[in-house]
């Protein structure tokens, strides 16, 4: 009876003993996570708040939760970049007589959507290679893309944007101004034009020299936008474009399918004009395509594109251009345009004539459709004015020389 009574002492104890280290665990636990908030909305806002209040409570719990989805975008993004999965291959492989085109995507589910209606009606699409060039990791417009039946595709993301960013460098920072960098007018650092020519010249170095796909590819890429729309005779024009490119004129850098600002007469008359002349101001950036010979020599000057003062990729192209290849770039261009921009913008905007909303688009392309599929071609030569090679300024930050700098150098996936 002893016995059982000391055994009986022995297992209270010992419950007692652990149900108060348990208790004594999770009072810890819970004064450590107080402190824990506590520190961090000391460290993050600058100033107390009090937890017991519920907006407060809730403000950190969204924060926590959206630091949260960018680490899982993040690590999606590493795994798709570093994979580089490539969709319908039941279409056939990637070779040299396939249309490589590139879109470079933002967050317009719509104006992508508009873009891939109207590629899908194009002809000889299904013998085109897509690469989709995100900014921005969007589940909605992922999930359009995996609808895409007709065309062979791979995704890719650049992996230093705003979203991945939001409140340091590259992105926004809640003082843009540093050492060495100056913060007035003219010179404040704008993230997002920033990161329109990051991501282009991005995506140029990944594409022509990272993707594994496109290592044996040698003819020109096309480089179109998600606010782009597309005729149906777009890859005909396209190719008939690099065939008169390389008889008439092999020292054009590039080849434009949007350059001239659209016209109904262009594509009535008995022969379509395919045009060499120079790349100007005021002509658009969307739709232009090079090969990698070509690419070889932008690269060789890669310090003239990253230290030209403008947030514009292709100004800064233009600009390395009249440097590199004595005076300007050339293009090969069918004066009938076959890519159209969709924005609206206002009378203000340089280049406004260029950009139509789509009903407007659509209208037109329609009123062209019988004079698509040119027959025959007239060859003209236009002289214009030089280049205007002054630098829109807003690029004086050494870190975006830096980052520039440092795609050209090694393999940038994450």
């Amino acid at each position: 009876m002893r016995y059982l009574l000391n055994s009986c002492r022995v297992y209270s104890f010992l419950f007692l003993f652990t149900v108060g280290s348990v208790i004594y665990a999770l009072y810890e636990q819970v004064k450590y996570v107080k402190k824990v908030r506590r520190d961090y909305v000391i460290n993050f806002h600058d100033k107390e708040y009090d937890f017991e209040n519920e907006k407060a409570e809730k403000l950190f719990r969204n924060h926590r939760m959206y630091l949260r989805n960018i680490h899982k975008i993040k690590s999606r993004i590493k795994w798709l970049n570093t994979k580089q999965l490539v969709y319908n291959n039941y279409l056939g492989p990637v070779n040299n007589r396939t249309f490589v085109v590139v879109i470079q995507c933002h967050s317009n589910v719509y104006y992508l959507r508009t873009l891939l209606e109207a590629l899908k009606k194009a002809v000889f699409i299904n013998s085109a290679f897509l690469v989709f060039s995100h900014d921005h990791y969007s589940y909605e417009i992922n999930k359009l893309i995996k609808t895409i039946t007709f065309a062979k595709y791979i995704q890719i993301f650049y992996p230093y944007s705003m979203q991945l960013h939001p409140n340091v460098f590259p992105g926004s920072e809640p003082n843009s101004c540093v050492q060495g960098f100056p913060c007035e007018l003219g010179h404040r650092r704008d993230p997002r034009a920033a990161q329109s020519k990051h991501h282009w010249w991005w995506q140029a170095n990944q594409i022509f020299d990272h993707l594994y796909v496109l290592k044996n590819f040698s003819d020109p890429i096309l480089f179109l936008e998600e606010d782009n729309y597309v005729t149906e005779d777009v890859l005909v024009v396209y190719r008939l474009l690099q065939y008169a490119r390389n008889i008439h004129c092999p020292f054009c850098e590039l080849i434009s399918l949007a350059a001239h600002v659209p016209d109904v007469a262009q594509y009535t008359r008995g022969k379509s004009v395919v045009s060499l002349e120079v790349w100007t101001n005021n002509m658009p950036s969307t739709a232009i395509a090079f090969d990698r010979k070509i690419w070889d020599s932008i690269k060789a000057s890669k310090d003239i594109f990253c230290y030209f003062n403008d947030t514009n990729w292709d100004r800064s192209l233009k600009y390395l251009g009249s440097i590199k290849f004595e005076g300007n770039i050339y293009l090969t261009t069918m004066v009938g345009p076959r890519v159209f921009r969709l924005e609206k913008c206002d009378d203000k905007h340089v280049g406004c004539k260029l950009k139509y909303k789509v009903e407007e688009v659509k209208k037109f392309v329609k009123l062209i459709s019988k004079h698509l599929y040119p027959y025959s071609i007239k060859i003209k030569v236009m002289s214009d004015d030089d280049f205007n090679s002054t630098a829109a300024g807003f690029w004086t930050d050494p870190r975006d020389h830096e980052l520039c700098m440092h795609f050209t150098k090694q393999c940038v996936w994450f």
